[in-house]
């Protein structure tokens, strides 16, 4: 299993791919934070480890947005759209 880290920028539907944003504008939502981030991984079986409030994403070093450290075997693209899915209802 490797450590990985989810932003609330990946998820941010009103970002660009080079302001932040990672998943499909699709599975993108409005307004992420760490709380949506982190039951959406709860909900996906994947181990939530630690919620940084005060980290900052390098593209978005002037917010605080904070992150999740989550614990996931496959590729960081598998569990950005996993979580995606999960965030928008999906």
């Amino acid at each position: 299993m490797a450590i990985r880290f989810l932003y609330p920028c990946y998820f941010d539907a009103s970002l660009t791919r080079a302001g932040g944003r990672r998943v499909a504008k699709s599975l993108a939502v409005s307004a992420p934070n760490m709380a949506m981030i982190s039951r959406a991984a709860k909900v996906c079986g994947i181990p939530v480890l630690a919620e940084e409030r005060d980290a900052h994403h390098p593209a978005q070093w002037h917010k605080s947005g904070g992150r999740i450290q989550v614990e996931y075997a496959g590729s960081k693209e598998a569990l950005l759209t996993k979580v995606a899915q999960k965030l928008g209802g999906k």
